[in-house]
């Protein structure tokens, strides 16, 4: 009898190792991971802590009642946003906790969620990458012929990263090479079209690629005291900001060398219309580049709508940083909202609508600036970058103050 309660304790402690893996490589922050886990060693009586770091988690489990605890190590990878994988856990976890599965399913079901293929294609991937392009610049003011281009520098950027994927080597040198390709041809399309904003072209092609995100969950890391977890984020997502900057400044030499120095061309922005109507669209892509669930479709566009609409009414009254810190407040507590009442995670509408607000191309921007001897400015761009994450991360830790989160995913 007591051998068979070891076996069954034994099962949970691994279900828990199994359960942060899958959330730690699902690109959860360390902070959020650390007070779910927490949560879940309670509800299976142990006692213990979890200390995760963007590449490891380290677990202290043991019996609640003065059992001896055991240290275990999981190496994780660093994973990009997958709102499916949260979606799924959240899911076994509920239908544990009602009694609809037993130990032993969802052990197996975890194991195998992180290895469970997307709902969509590996075209349509790519195909959002090059929507997401389009739509940012919309965004940025960017004209028809603007749009056009970025949409197609957006499909080649997620070429090579879906390519990158499948190839060990190619995978750590897909920024800087993907950054150099768009440059490239970016000043090739504006040398035979004379009618694009070549470098807000190349910027909405590598906009999934700039790590504005990374750097706003850093902030939120080190403002909650995960320093060491913060400090790594933050150092990883700035070494990507340097490799993008210094493949662009590559890929524009090379074009500069073949086709000469052009200056860029600024064309009437498109329609109002037509903007609101990139919102919609990039919101789907969103969708598959955050490999969500088909379900949820609706509810990240929810998110990003929201998150435009309230950046536009906040604009009217102030200024940055503070639109970007009451918008961020507005997602947080919309995001709990949403998860006190369907008992999913909070995260499906937050990450979306943070995703417009985030400060990656101003970091870009201000590396570009460095690269072109324009010091004054890129000094001034990567403050107003650094004061834009304080401001989002300020802003979601205080939507928790209005409506508490219901689960800390």
């Amino acid at each position: 009898m007591v051998s068979e309660k070891r076996k069954i304790r034994q099962k949970q402690a691994t279900m828990l190792l199994d359960i942060s893996k899958a959330i730690a490589e699902a690109g959860t922050p360390s902070h959020r991971l650390e007070t779910y886990m927490q949560v879940m060693l309670e509800k299976f009586n142990f006692s213990g802590q979890f200390v995760a770091f963007p590449t490891a988690i380290i677990a202290s489990i043991g019996e609640s009642e003065g059992g001896h605890q055991r240290t275990y190590m999981v190496k994780t990878k660093l994973g990009d946003i997958n709102l499916g994988t949260l979606q799924r856990i959240n899911s076994v976890i509920n239908d544990l906790e009602n009694n609809v599965i037993n130990i032993d399913t969802a052990l197996e079901t975890i194991r195998h969620i992180k290895h469970q293929e997307s709902e969509f294609s590996g075209w349509l991937y790519i195909l959002a990458y090059g929507i997401v392009g389009a739509g940012f610049s919309t965004l940025f003011a960017g004209g028809w012929l603007d749009v056009l281009a970025a949409f197609c520098l957006g499909l080649v950027t997620g070429g090579i990263a879906r390519t990158g994927d499948k190839f060990f080597h190619l995978s750590h040198v897909v920024v800087p090479f993907a950054a150099m390709v768009v440059g490239f041809l970016a000043i090739m399309i504006h040398h035979y079209t004379s009618g694009i904003n070549y470098v807000l072209v190349a910027l909405s092609g590598l906009i999934v690629l700039i790590p504005g995100l990374g750097i706003t969950i850093a902030m939120r890391e080190l403002s909650t005291d995960h320093l060491v977890s913060g400090s790594g984020r933050l150092a990883g997502a700035i070494t990507v900001l340097f490799l993008l900057s210094f493949g662009l400044a590559l890929g524009y030499m090379i074009g500069h060398k073949l086709f000469g120095d052009e200056a860029f061309t600024l064309s009437p922005p498109t329609p109002d219309w037509f903007r609101y109507l990139a919102i919609v669209i990039t919101s789907l892509a969103f969708s598959v580049i955050f490999k969500a669930r088909l379900t949820d479709v609706f509810w990240i566009f929810l998110s990003i709508a929201l998150a435009y609409t309230g950046s536009q009414l906040f604009k009217l009254w102030l200024d940055q940083p503070f639109i970007s810190l009451a918008t961020a407040v507005l997602i947080a507590t919309a995001g709990n909202i949403y998860s006190r009442i369907t008992d999913n995670p909070a995260s499906l509408m937050q990450i979306p609508g943070i995703i417009l607000l985030v400060p990656g191309s101003m970091g870009f921007n201000s590396l570009t600036a460095m690269y072109t001897q324009d010091t004054i400015t890129g000094v001034q761009a990567a403050f107003s970058a650094a004061l834009v994450a304080v401001a989002i991360s300020v802003g979601l830790l205080a939507g928790n103050l209005f409506v508490p989160p219901k689960k800390d995913l």
